[in-house]
């Protein structure tokens, strides 16, 4: 989860408005030796622990999907989706990939349409965006991630992408052996 600490950030920030952010912990996703797929609930409760603690997520809620990942399935089934739904229940805004500066503009949105609501201005209407955005990922955070899932997870990532995905070897464009 490399944007777990802009979260808490953003979780922090907001909740003074009234929104409610929370984590669902559905499945690893770079399973490796230290962290392997969940094959009980006891397991995957302990793990979403580990994760509280190692991202010192102190005061978010984080949910926990069940062993068979229904919740998971429901929402597209990526690791890092991410959804805003309004206090209607609607479905704001959905990425497929958890992008604190994206979200921060969507709450910015969706305080500003409090904010017109309560000093009743007239709303024209909803507008609507599709669009493509590039998500960086800190070459050292991604190397974090990956050391502490451990030398399966290293080896996955190697097979799929053809490097390592240590910053300080793709940095040197030394390919995997």
């Amino acid at each position: 989860m490399g944007e777990v600490p802009p979260l808490s950030a953003l979780y922090r920030q907001y909740r003074e408005l009234s929104f409610a952010f929370f984590i669902v912990y559905t499945r690893e996703a770079h399973p490796g030796e230290n962290y392997p797929h969940h094959v009980s609930a006891q397991q995957k409760l302990g793990q979403a622990r580990e994760l509280r603690r190692l991202e010192r997520v102190d005061d978010m809620p984080i949910l926990i999907d069940d062993i068979d990942g229904t919740v998971h399935s429901a929402y597209g089934q990526l690791p890092n989706m991410v959804y805003l739904i309004d206090r209607d229940g609607v479905i704001v805004y959905k990425s497929d990939w958890t992008d604190s500066h994206e979200i921060d503009g969507m709450c910015q949105s969706l305080a500003r349409r409090d904010r017109m609501e309560s000093e009743n201005l007239p709303i024209i209407r909803q507008g609507r965006s599709q669009r493509l955005h590039w998500i960086p990922m800190e070459p050292a955070h991604r190397e974090r991630i990956y050391r502490r899932s451990g030398a399966k997870a290293i080896e996955d990532y190697r097979r799929a992408r053809g490097v390592s995905p240590y910053a300080s070897d793709r940095e040197a464009g030394k390919k995997s052996r």
